[in-house]
């Protein structure tokens, strides 16, 4: 006599399967989404990193404190940059290439406007980045939303902030305290906690 599974035991294991599945899936979807958001700022922090040392090459000067780009102005210097370093798309007329509004990953905060008044672009690669140069500090701040407009358009998800050190042309974390990270629409502190944790969305 040969033995096999009845259609109600199959019917049974699937429902096990099923469930087993509901419960994993949504853990394992936003580790992949984490994972996925890593990797697309690792690629525009070496694409970043990539300009300033090519800016300074072009100008035959060491650090990136010495290239007109670093100057503070009406953002002209800054927009001239990321034309020049960066491979962008076209956007519509008067369109940013960031969210309306940002979230921060707690939810506590609401939501923040990004204002890209200084350079801005849309990468061929599908990001967004934003630059400013203050005169009165030793660092420039890019802004990095890794997919554009698209969600979840939350700080530290896919929104971060990087710090350029004009002096050394070191990018690092800009903002003091990293504990900001998860009450912050725009990411501050996020890229410095990625940094100490080993880029492990930790938070």
């Amino acid at each position: 006599m040969k033995k096999a599974l009845t259609i109600g035991e199959l019917l049974i294991t699937m429902a096990i399967i099923g469930v087993i599945a509901t419960l994993v899936l949504p853990g394992f979807l936003k580790d992949y989404h984490k994972k996925v958001y890593i990797t697309r700022l690792k690629k525009v922090v070496e694409s970043v990193e990539n300009a300033v040392n090519q800016a300074c090459i072009d100008n035959n000067v060491s650090y990136f404190d010495q290239t007109t780009y670093s100057k503070a102005s009406d953002g002209s210097n800054q927009q001239a940059f990321i034309d020049k370093y960066f491979k962008k798309v076209t956007v519509g007329n008067n369109q940013k290439p960031f969210s309306e509004k940002y979230f921060s990953v707690n939810g506590t905060s609401g939501a923040a406007n990004l204002v890209a008044e200084h350079g801005y672009g849309k990468l061929a690669s599908g990001e967004a980045v934003s630059m400013y140069c203050g005169g009165s500090v030793n660092y420039c701040i890019f802004r990095v939303d890794v997919n554009s407009t698209d969600g979840p358009n939350i700080g530290g998800r896919d929104m971060f902030m990087l710090g350029i050190d004009k002096k050394t042309n070191k990018i690092y974390e800009a903002h003091a305290n990293l504990a900001d990270c998860t009450a912050d629409p725009l990411g501050k502190g996020c890229f410095g906690m990625l940094l100490r944790d080993n880029w492990e969305m930790t938070y």
